[in-house]
Parts: structure tokens; sequence; C-alpha cells
């Protein structure tokens, strides 16, 4: 029964009244705390990723790199502080974190977020930027260096955010926002530097639909780096693998309110 399969990823529920099938409300409502910081915090990072290189400082990737450190702690306790649709699909391959029903939301509320940061950033920069293929690069390295990094980033952040054996640190944003800082810097030049799914669609959208193939193609190679992590995290943390501790969504305990 093709409901029965859909059922399994989102829980959908059923209106007896009128005998419809509806998706819960508060996983496509974008003014909850959660949805509502995932959507503020993916906006402010594409923002800053769209100013600071429009502008051409040789500092972008320092400053796309401690945005992302501050808005992770900032939005820790609240959301997740995911950012990041690949992140998100890590977290929810995990188990025991996140279900599919908010993987979706939240994913809803980063292309959102993306989207509006671009826009924004548009606007008060000289130019608009969207995710490019370095002039030297093939598609095969552009393609690998963007499952590399995002593979590297959604490891450190269920390795350091998502694993009891280190609850309660205080480095887990650093050590986050160092991963896209190290990207940035390495591979940038030869992928563009996405690492994430709404970075690429949001800067592509509000550039007017500007490289979009290219993005879809940056987007699946971020997905794929994102299950490939939980996938290593199973093995290194087999016991950790589908633990839940009732924590913020995606996140252990250093992110209780």
């Amino acid at each position: 029964n093709m409901l029965l399969l859909i059922n399994s990823f989102f829980p959908i529920q059923q209106n007896c009244k009128d005998n419809k099938y509806i998706i819960p409300k508060e996983n496509i409502n974008m003014t909850t705390p959660k949805n509502s910081m995932e959507l503020v915090g993916t906006a402010v990072l594409v923002f800053t990723i769209q100013t600071s290189i429009s502008n051409g400082s040789s500092l972008a990737p320092l400053a796309i790199g401690t945005i992302l450190m501050s808005i992770v702690f900032a939005g820790g306790p609240i959301s997740g502080a995911h950012y990041n649709p690949a992140v998100s699909f890590a977290v929810t391959l995990r188990g025991g974190e996140l279900t599919w029903a908010e993987m979706t939301s939240y994913w809803i509320a980063q292309i959102i977020g993306g989207f509006i940061g671009a826009l924004i950033g548009g606007f008060i920069s000289p130019t608009s930027v969207v995710v490019s293929m370095g002039s030297d690069a093939t598609m095969a390295q552009a393609i690998i260096s963007e499952v590399m990094y995002t593979f590297v980033l959604c490891l450190v952040v269920l390795c350091v955010a998502t694993n009891s054996k280190v609850e309660n640190n205080h480095y887990y944003g650093l050590a986050i926002g160092l991963v896209v800082l190290a990207g940035a810097i390495t591979v940038g030049p030869i992928s563009g530097g996405a690492f994430n799914p709404a970075v690429a669609f949001g800067l592509s959208v509000a550039g007017g639909f500007a490289n979009f193939g290219y993005s879809v193609v940056v987007s699946v190679a971020n997905l794929v780096g994102g299950a490939v992590a939980a996938v290593l995290f199973r093995v290194v943390l087999p016991e950790e693998f589908g633990l839940a501790r009732g924590g913020t969504v995606g996140e252990t305990t250093p992110f209780n309110a």
C-alpha cells in the first residue's frame, strides 16, 4: 500500500470527518521555534556568504566559518542548529534524534532561509554570487570535493553534537565552524565550497536561477556526503547509533534549554 509506505517516512494523520489525509500542521509551520531558528540561522549564513564573496573579501572563508560558529552556539538550544539539509539528513539517518517529518520541515525552513539571506545579501552587494565550479576544475573533481567536505562536516556534527561520550562539551560550535572554514579554503576554488543545499539553491534562486543545474548536482553530492557520514558514525560509534537522549532535536544535552 503506497499510503503505508509514505506514512513510514512522514507521519500522516487521517481526518475522519472527510476521510482526507493530511501532514501534521506542526511539520510545515515555519513559525514554530525550531523551524524559525533554522530559517533565520540559514538566512544569516547565506547572507554572510553572499556579501563577503560579492565584496571580494579575501577573508570570506573566515567570515563564513566564524558566523557559523556563532549561530550554531546561538541556535543549538532551540533547534539543534543544523542550517543545512545535508546535516539534517545525516542526523535523521543516525536515528533517535530527528524524525523524517521533522527533517522535512527543517528542509523547508532551511531552503526558504537560504533564499531570503541570498536575496537580502544580493540587494546590498555589488553583484550576485552563485555556487560555481572552478574554471580549471572538472565536474568529477567538483563533485568529489563537495561529497568529501560535506561528509566531514556531517561526521563532525554527529560526533561532537550527538555523541553521549562528549556531552556537555563547549567546543561543538567551534568544531563545526572550523570544518566549513577549512573546506572553503581547501576546495572552494574547485567546487564553489557549498557543502549545503540551502546555500546552493538559495544563491541560485535569488540570482534568477543562475547556474541552477550545477546547484542540483552540488545538492545531491551534499546529501550523499551526509549519508556516508551517518554510515561511518554507525561503524565507529555503534553503541550511539539510533540512541535517543531526549535533548533538543538533533543535539545532545549541551543544547538543553
